[in-house]
């Protein structure tokens, strides 16, 4: 627009002085000492023009080569930082695209130029990333040293790297200093708390593992079943670190109830198994077997019941067979029964039960406490013949 604005008023003044040399038309006297000179004023007029064309070019020539340097530094500036961009460009790429040595290089350049001290913390964590990629640990090392000189905010990259190393290595005091030191800045990291999942899932630390899981699951950062099985890890944990009665409800404060009558059914009362708590195994199987009919928790029950008043036994005996009526060829609790009546000593009843177990499925342990059972009834012959079927079924499978 300037340029515009310009050219026309060149042309209005080149118009009127065209006009002007038309309609009137004289001499210029030029007096030079003594000497009289006289010029045509439009010639006079075409040799100012003339010469004022001359000395505009001349003095933009001479400007040129003045200011020549500057345009050189700034061209070689400009071509520098052109370098750094293309380097930088290259080395995201080849990182990304697992070429860590080219990488390694292009984030080298970008390093010597001097125009790369914008994109120099960048530059590091790629050189740095790239060199551990490559397992160099003293390039990788040397690159961080240089991280470590830059400002604290600028520094979470380089702890998480870390991080992942030491936890590679199993070393855990280098891991949780590292954690600890990028928590500091930015706690919340999706990065940083996968981490520190696998640091707590590496210690076995079951609460701190379901915390971090609160905190992927509220990011959508673990899929439903990557979220079902650290927590199903976790609370699992949580009852095997459990000592005593105190520390199990504790625990089992910890786990959801829903968890509590799914997956963990037969774990916990395995649990009150460990700990020496068989009231209380008998009544989570009787709470809990109804509803989940949990074939796993049918062994928990029967050894419990072992260490109740004779009382207590023939109650949980009705309840099992309560159980049976409902599911009458269910060989699990035929074989429950079968060894309650084994305890009882009720020989008849117990072959009864097992023969009909046998029936619905075949099992080696359930054969061999038929056995058992023939034994005490005096069927010497008819027990060996069940061991017999017990170690031709072993036979068969190896052969397999």
């Amino acid at each position: 627009m300037r340029s515009l604005l310009w050219l026309i008023i060149l042309f209005i003044v080149a118009v009127a002085v065209v006009l002007g040399a038309k309609y009137y038309s004289g001499d210029v006297y030029i007096v030079v000492e003594q000497t009289l000179i006289r010029i045509n004023l439009q010639l006079f007029i075409g040799m100012v023009l003339l010469t004022v064309v001359m000395l505009y070019i001349l003095l933009r020539i001479v400007m040129g080569f003045v200011h020549l340097p500057g345009h050189w530094q700034h061209w070689r500036i400009n071509h520098q930082r052109h370098q750094v961009e293309t380097a930088l460009n290259h080395a995201g790429l080849a990182y990304f695209e697992g070429r860590y040595q080219f990488a390694a290089r292009e984030a080298e350049r970008v390093l010597r130029n001097k125009q790369g001290q914008h994109s120099r913390s960048l530059a590091l964590l790629l050189a740095a990333h790239s060199a551990d990629q490559m397992d160099d640990m003293s390039t990788r090392d040397r690159y961080l040293n240089e991280v470590a000189k830059l400002p604290e905010k600028q520094q979470l990259s380089r702890y998480l790297l870390l991080s992942q190393s030491a936890l590679a290595q199993h070393n855990e005091l280098q891991a949780k200093n590292a954690l600890d030191a990028a928590a500091k800045i930015n706690p919340n990291l999706t990065q940083l708390v996968k981490l520190q999942l696998r640091y707590d899932w590496d210690q076995h630390d079951a609460r701190g593992v379901l915390h971090q899981v609160d905190k992927l699951s509220r990011a959508s950062a673990l899929s439903d079943s990557e979220q079902q099985q650290y927590r199903y890890w976790a609370y699992r944990q949580l009852l095997a670190e459990a000592k005593n009665p105190d520390e199990l409800k504790n625990s089992l404060k910890s786990i959801p109830v829903d968890e509590q009558e799914s997956l963990l059914n037969a774990d916990i009362a395995e649990k009150y198994l460990q700990l020496g708590m068989y009231t209380q195994a008998v009544k989570w199987v009787k709470k809990y077997y109804p509803r989940s009919h949990d074939a796993a928790l049918l062994p928990a029950f029967n050894h419990a019941n072992q260490y109740m008043s004779s009382k207590e036994q023939q109650k949980n005996m009705i309840a099992a067979d309560k159980w049976l009526q409902q599911e009458p060829h269910n060989a699990d609790l035929l074989l429950l029964m079968g060894e309650m009546s084994y305890q009882q000593q009720l020989w008849g009843k117990a072959k009864n039960y097992l023969e009909a177990s046998l029936q619905a499925k075949n099992n080696n342990v359930t054969r061999l406490l038929l056995a058992k059972v023939l034994e005490q009834s005096g069927e010497n012959e008819a027990a060996e013949e069940q061991r017999n079927q017990i170690l031709s079924s072993i036979s068969n499978d190896d052969e397999l």
